[in-house]
């Protein structure tokens, strides 16, 4: 072969040149399905709290099951029905240590009870004080669980009555800094709205009527 110039030399000897050998194809990584959790889901999975999990009502000492959870509530199953709850209104279970504590318990029948804070009138009305220290079990309460404690007595006295229509309760809360008044009252408009309506002119007391 007859080269007549360099540019000809240069096209030989890319052709006598080895080629790369192909990359063999990698394999592939491995898809790993991540599962996503709502931040829901992660507030309640913090909480030590699941799905199935059986809770104590703090009102009514009922035991439920927790089925779902949103942002500032819980969905609990009670007596074949599905009612919203907030934390401090229950307590997880754990079946064979509340067994036992319920044995170690010793028994208080020789104390007496303080008397419930609930009197009924010839017409049916219902009045509840719910000053701290006339709530039963209400001894040892500490000051910075002391709303919690009435706004769960009040709730009990409420859920209790919400089949007799017409009932009127009225609850005595007190003046004070109008912080039981306030959560009272946003409770009756945020979660019993549908049940009842509440009037109020007398201060330190809100009547409420069942629906």
């Amino acid at each position: 072969m007859k080269l007549t110039d360099l540019k000809d030399l240069r096209v030989i000897k890319k052709n006598l040149e080895p080629q790369p050998e192909p990359k063999l194809q990698q394999n592939q990584p491995r898809k790993r399905s991540v599962e996503l959790r709502s931040k829901e889901e992660e507030h309640t999975r913090n909480e030590g709290l699941f799905n199935g999990q059986k809770v104590r009502m703090m009102d009514t000492n009922d035991t439920a099951t927790l089925v779902g959870f949103g942002k500032d509530f819980y969905e609990l199953e009670l007596d074949g029905l599905t009612i919203r709850a907030v934390l401090s209104e229950f307590i997880p279970v754990d079946a064979e240590e509340d067994r036992r504590l319920r044995n170690a318990i010793p028994s208080c029948s020789h104390k007496a009870a303080k008397e419930e804070p609930v009197f009924e009138d010839n017409t049916g009305d219902l009045t509840v004080d719910l000053h701290i220290e006339r709530i039963p079990g209400s001894d040892g309460v500490p000051e910075w669980a002391a709303l919690d404690f009435q706004m769960n007595y009040f709730r009990q006295v409420l859920r209790k009555n919400l089949k007799h229509r017409g009932r009127r309760l009225i609850f005595i809360h007190g003046v004070g800094d109008g912080t039981l008044a306030a959560a009272l009252r946003k409770e009756l408009d945020e979660v019993f709205a549908l049940s009842c309506t509440y009037t109020y002119s007398t201060p330190g007391i809100t009547n409420v009527t069942i629906r």
